[in-house]
């Protein structure tokens, strides 16, 4: 007896069952068919099914995003990998808020509960860790002209979020720029820049002193542009580099 085409085959899955799916199995009933994949108790099944969401516009790119918060890392990973390349804005906010939940987390909880000088710490460690550098090692100005634009951007926004737009490299950006444009000598240049987000120091007893780490305000009553600040070895050269490099990612 020949089978009909429009009765499902032996291979196919049959919505409104409970078992488990196959493994590549024909799906029936369209974006209903994508959904019921994605509640499959398979995280490989789960995966597989977000391609194919994609095929049904923004509902079905509203399911690869919310997808970004499944249980399992696997999902997690193919949600975002295929949504990398979207220009559209809501799934860059998505994109960039998974990114900095899974790979600056420890930094998000820091700067989120106001601990400013783990926050400073924490920055100078993950950026040194993206070169494969020790804690104790210096980043140099040649390194930071190549460091990646999405940690450059996570890292910046995370600073921007949690002090109210204070701290942040796009601060220290625009205060830097400012001088520069303003004065054609470095030193001059540098010195403002220091003067402005509180850097060096001006008193009786010790003229232009530039502040260590342990002189540092780790508050929001710090000037505007205080933080990050790095660490001693990172120093004034190291933020023109930093606000180099995030001009050209913001381009």
């Amino acid at each position: 007896m020949t089978q009909s085409l429009n009765q499902p085959g032996k291979d196919d899955v049959v919505l409104g069952g409970s078992g488990v799916i196959p493994t590549g199995a024909v799906i029936l009933g369209g974006l209903d068919g994508v959904r019921r994949r994605l509640t499959s108790p398979l995280p490989e099944q789960r995966a597989a099914a977000l391609p194919d969401a994609l095929q049904y516009a923004q509902r079905g790119l509203n399911l690869v995003i919310r997808a970004l918060g499944d249980r399992s890392p696997t999902v997690q990973q193919a949600a975002y990998e295929l949504l990398q390349a979207c220009t559209e804005p809501k799934v860059v906010r998505a994109v960039e808020q998974f990114y900095a939940s899974a790979y600056y987390d420890h930094l998000q909880r820091l700067l989120a509960g106001k601990q400013w000088q783990m926050a400073d710490q924490e920055t100078r460690v993950v950026m040194l860790e993206r070169y494969g550098l020790g804690v104790d090692e210096p980043l140099q100005a040649n390194q930071l002209r190549g460091f990646p634009c999405k940690d450059l951007r996570t890292i910046d926004q995370l600073w921007m979020k949690y002090s109210q737009g204070r701290f942040g490299f796009s601060v220290q950006k625009a205060i830097w720029q400012k001088y520069d444009r303003l004065y054609w000598n470095k030193s001059d240049v540098w010195c403002a820049f220091a003067d402005r987000v509180g850097w060096r120091t001006h008193n009786l007893l010790v003229d232009n002193h530039w502040k260590r780490h342990g002189e540092i305000t780790f508050s929001l009553s710090a000037p505007v542009g205080h933080l990050p600040f790095l660490g001693d070895k990172f120093g004034i050269f190291t933020v023109e580099a930093i606000v180099n490099r995030l001009g050209d990612c913001q381009r």
